[in-house]
């Protein structure tokens, strides 16, 4: 049995988990001097509820010892597992658990333990964590898995908006100055992910263009592959996920969609009003989603 492991910036919708088990490692959310398991102590809402009153939550990385104690768990049963974890160049997970699997597979020599950087975050490494569980219940072999999933990864997409730069001024991912002209003129910036790194691709001004600024690099990258499961997702704003919704079924109505909220971690980091798409430029060769 081969056993799919992500963490807890992993956003996948609740109903398309519901026929697996997956593991999930939650990542350290800190508020007002005290420390929060990600979606175990602390959920999504919880967050943004904090983020309302003005509350700027910190992150940090999953302790040591869930880790090692999730990878032992697995190996005690005799399962093989894959981790696919948060993109290393944003956080110190996938550098951490390859210190546990070393420590682990002197001890579990017999266990097959794969750990794979996504490159990503969000719904983006959601939909490559849900494709490695179908492939894993269907009893694919871990080379199967692993020939996908190294695929998705060179191939998935992240196109997403941030409605308010002053939590990126809070967060010191933008200077003040910057920060306060682009909320007096209402200007968005819209963001891709690129050799693991988000990167500012441009800049709008209002809701409804970088709404459709969004959309349509969605449409225009996901051309050669129309009939694919395309996940959004929002930081506290459903009306404007619905919105690219829309426009994405119109331009692009074989494929199907899922909504669902940014998970904690991530939604501190991008600020309330935040949106994402996430899917792939390039079909592969065995897709289950």
């Amino acid at each position: 049995m081969i056993r799919v492991i992500a963490d807890s910036t992993c956003d996948i919708a609740e109903e398309l988990l519901k026929d697996y088990d997956l593991i999930t490692l939650p990542l350290v959310i800190t508020a007002e001097g005290k420390e929060y398991l990600d979606g175990v102590d602390l959920r999504t809402e919880q967050v943004y509820e904090l983020m309302k009153q003005g509350i700027l939550p910190g992150t940090a990385q999953i302790p040591y010892d869930i880790i090692h104690v999730a990878f032992e768990d697995c190996c005690k049963r005799g399962n093989d597992f894959l981790y696919i974890s948060f993109s290393s160049k944003m956080s110190g997970c996938f550098s951490f658990a390859n210190v546990v699997a070393k420590e682990l597979r002197e001890e579990y020599p017999d266990i097959r333990m794969e750990l794979v950087d996504s490159q990503g975050g969000s719904a983006a490494t959601g939909l490559i964590v849900l494709q490695a569980l179908k492939m894993a219940k269907a009893k694919s072999s871990m080379e199967e898995i692993l020939t996908q999933v190294r695929f998705m990864i060179e191939h998935v997409e992240h196109i997403f908006t941030i409605a308010d730069l002053s939590w990126m001024v809070k967060g010191g991912r933008i200077n003040k100055p910057l920060g306060f002209v682009g909320s007096v003129l209402n200007i968005r910036p819209w963001l891709d992910v690129e050799s693991g790194k988000m990167v500012v691709k441009g800049m709008v001004r209002g809701e409804k263009k970088a709404i459709s600024t969004v959309a349509e690099e969605v449409i225009k990258r996901s051309k050669q592959f129309q009939t694919q499961l395309i996940a959004i997702t929002h930081a506290g704003d459903t009306e404007a996920a619905k919105k690219i919704e829309k426009l994405l079924k119109e331009a692009l109505p074989a494929c199907r969609t899922v909504i669902s909220q940014i998970g904690g971690v991530l939604g501190v980091h991008l600020g309330m009003g935040g949106i994402g798409v996430f899917f792939f430029n390039e079909r592969p060769s065995e897709y289950r989603l």
